[in-house]
């Protein structure tokens, strides 16, 4: 392994691992599973029909989070985009739960110079109709072919635009008969073609009230529920799937719109319907997501689905392969091997989940580069599942046992032991005379772990007649250790979630209610004391309240001045080269990710406001001087002074990268629109970016980040106030460290807008 000391200079694995759904996802590695094989088969065999015309084919791709559905998709575009010639392909992904939400970004990705290309294509088989006779068949297969536009050649031949636009209108009428009765979308359609209608046909079309226009000739309707949504959706398909030409639409997470609500009749008909079109269209249609939404679907709906492709978990060959590739492929790093029994843990920890996995490769290299390990380890596995960031805290789930045996009125007692020194536990719970229930919480448990975790659950077990145990584990759970353990506790331990966890504890806490033999007198002595404790609870939260009122004017002024400087470098990057008349202005979209992450950084961590609070007050000498005298103590903690100078220094890097990103921009932006040399020079400025974050120590934060969340309130309990901070830089960390891959694929988004 080639190394530059301590130095961390990047790393070749995704910090996030979220597929990119752009055309960079063809350059990233490619994890071939049995799914990959099976859905690009189907695809190819469908791209090799000829004709196409009937010969459509629907899929469902199947799979939990992280498991790769979403690269599959955009894969599945690219492999149709590299035909030749290029065929049409489209990658959506569901960002509402209602069809509409589905259609309206259909819409807009077809654009409105698409969707009049397709009527062209009635047009010019109109005109060539009218041509194919006598010294003009020539001519008509040209325009047939689209070698001559239909336009060009209605005015040099002196033809009746009036009446072939007539045609193109019944034409469409009869194409579209097979879908939908209503000739409402062939009029719009047709109007395409007409000077002065194109705004208002492209308003009707993204749901807006009929204009005038339109009315008077039939167009009535709007598109605004998910029927008209629907049968919108298959307009726009059929018009693709004309002339045997190959349309691959990829609807990922369907899960969003097919899951969580009833659906009602009508809409199930409207989808069924829309399925046959895209068969009968000869188009390819996947549908992607969690795998209940196929369990949503009607039999006549499910039916229509050829083929399910589910996602299968990766094995331990194919993630070493994996990432040898990945390595390779950036041959400036340095390398660090992955043994087989390093990968076969991190397969067997996370279940062979893909995002877990290259998120545990990224925390591996990182780790094995900075303390010069030539390879990683099955220690350094079990390491980085531990400290993986997502994950839940101890505090977390205490909270929620505690939370759990509140509301089912059960007396309890936390941390204490119950026999010898080895019998700690977490909750206690009275049961009978000699009897009680035991919660033992643990953040992990590997095999490493069970010998301790015995000992204790057989102390508990021995320091009463009848005592049951439980473990409950917050993080991860290794299979092989649940096993061993499962002998050794009330049943096999309680991994928690925090979505099923009440479902997956509170029958266990039921059973124990049922044999529950307190008096009426200790109830009601529980009662009062609970009383007690609310009132507490109460009076503290006014107390509290009345502190934050007091300081609302003077920090919002502070607030005021903290926005004025993010808008500042928002406008900086939108007047990029303003007197540059060839110049293309900044996308706000991609100034306000820059906005965004200022933002996050002034929220964690921007003491100004403690020192304007201490020395902005007019008071007397001696609270002046007391005040001071605080800060400057709570200054002086450990690590503070460095944690400022790493904040400032992370403010200079986005600063700079939106400088330079919008010098790009205005230089090179339209040119990027294709692969070349301007779309490479982005690549090269994005990568920049996230070699420098990889390098920023961005945990040396957490100091002044707590600094400035106690502010000069009361001090909150150092556990809970550490588990909040590090939640905070964790967040912020992902937002840092992923901000040159959002921004690339911002701007490349904006660019391939219609």
């Amino acid at each position: 392994m080639t190394g530059n000391g301590n130095q961390y200079a990047g790393n070749p694995f995704s910090a996030v691992a979220v597929a990119i759904t752009t055309d960079a996802v063809a350059h990233h590695p490619m994890i071939e599973t049995s799914a990959v094989r099976k859905a690009e088969q189907e695809l190819r065999q469908y791209l090799a029909s000829t004709p196409l015309a009937g010969a459509g084919n629907v899929i469902a791709v199947s799979g939990d989070h992280g498991t790769g559905k979403t690269y599959l998709g955009v894969r599945l575009v690219q492999v149709t985009h590299a035909e030749s010639p290029s065929a049409s392909a489209m990658y959506l992904d569901v960002a509402s739960d209602q069809f509409t939400g589905l259609y309206r970004r259909f819409i807009a990705n077809l654009g409105r110079e698409g969707i009049r290309a397709r009527v062209n294509d009635f047009y010019a088989d109109v005109v060539a109709d009218s041509l194919s006779t006598g010294t003009t068949v020539d001519i008509a297969a040209l325009v047939r072919n689209r070698e001559i536009e239909p336009d060009d050649v209605v005015g040099g031949y002196q033809m009746m635009e009036s009446a072939l636009l007539r045609q193109v209108t019944q034409d469409l009428k009869d194409e579209l008969r097979s879908i939908t009765d209503n000739q409402a979308y062939a009029t719009a359609l047709a109007l395409l073609l007409r000077p002065g209608f194109d705004d208002v046909v492209w308003d009707w079309f993204n749901g807006s009230a009929p204009h005038a226009a339109l009315v008077e000739r039939g167009v009535t309707h709007r598109i605004d529920d998910e029927v008209a949504a629907l049968d919108a959706l298959g307009v726009f398909a059929l018009l693709h799937g004309r002339k045997g030409r190959p349309f691959v639409l990829v609807v990922d997470e369907i899960d969003k719109v097919l899951t969580g609500r009833d659906i009602a009749t009508p809409v199930n008909k409207a989808l069924q319907r829309l399925l046959q079109v895209f068969q009968a269209a000869g188009s390819f249609l996947v549908l992607s997501g969690l795998p209940e939404f196929r369990r949503e679907l009607e039999p006549d709906v499910a039916q229509r689905i050829g083929t399910v492709i589910p996602m299968p978990p990766l094995l331990a060959s194919q993630v070493s392969v994996f990432a040898d590739l990945a390595q390779r492929r950036e041959s400036d790093l340095p390398y660090v091997e992955f043994p087989h029994a390093a990968v076969e843990r991190m397969v067997k920890l996370v279940n062979g989940n893909p995002r877990q996995i290259i998120n545990l490769c990224h925390a591996l290299y990182r780790t094995a580069v900075e303390q010069r390990r030539a390879a990683v380890d099955t220690l350094m596995v079990e390491e980085a599942m531990r400290d993986r960031s997502g994950y839940v805290t101890t505090g977390e789930v205490t909270a929620a046992i505690r939370d759990l045996l509140v509301r089912e009125n059960i007396s309890y007692s936390t941390d204490q032991y119950v026999g010898n020194r080895d019998s700690f536990v977490d909750f206690w719970i009275e049961a009978g005379p000699d009897s009680g229930f035991a919660v033992l919480v643990a953040e992990s448990v590997f095999t490493g772990d069970v010998d301790d975790l015995v000992i204790r659950s057989r102390a508990v077990r021995s320091a009463r007649e009848t005592v049951e145990v439980v473990l409950v584990v917050a993080n991860v759970l290794d299979a092989d250790a649940a096993q061993q353990l499962t002998a050794h506790v009330l049943d096999k331990p309680v991994r928690y979630d925090p979505r099923s966890f009440t479902e997956d504890f509170q029958p266990l806490l039921r059973s124990l209610r049922q044999r529950y033999t307190g008096s009426p007198l200790d109830a009601i002595r529980e009662w009062l004391v609970r009383i007690d404790l609310a009132n507490a609870t109460t009076r503290q939260m006014m107390e509290k309240l009345d502190r934050d009122v007091s300081r609302l004017s003077e920090e919002t002024s502070n607030e005021l001045t903290t926005l004025r400087e993010r808008t500042n470098v928002v406008n900086l990057v939108r007047s990029t080269f303003p007197d540059d008349p060839a110049g293309q202005p900044f996308p706000e979209s991609v100034a306000e990710v820059f906005h965004d992450a200022l933002a996050g950084l002034d929220r964690l961590g921007y003491p100004d406001t403690l020192f304007d609070r201490v020395l902005g007050r007019a008071e007397d000498a001696s609270e002046h001087y007391r005040r001071v005298t605080q800060m400057l103590n709570r200054l002086a903690t450990k690590g503070v002074y460095e944690a400022a100078g790493t904040v400032s220094m992370l403010r200079r890097w986005i600063i700079s990268f939106s400088n330079a990103a919008a010098s790009w921009y205005a230089t090179d932006g339209p040119a990027a629109r294709r692969p070349g040399k301007a779309r490479s020079r982005l690549d090269a400025l994005c990568r920049t970016y996230e070699r420098v974050a990889e390098t920023m120590p961005l945990s040396q934060i957490a100091p002044l980040v707590q600094l400035v969340a106690e502010g000069e309130a009361d001090p909150i309990p150092k556990q809970l106030s550490m588990q909040l901070v590090h939640q905070q830089v964790t967040e912020f960390t992902e937002q840092y460290r992923t901000l040159g891959g959002k921004v690339r694929e911002m701007v490349l988004a904006e660019l391939s807008a219609p």
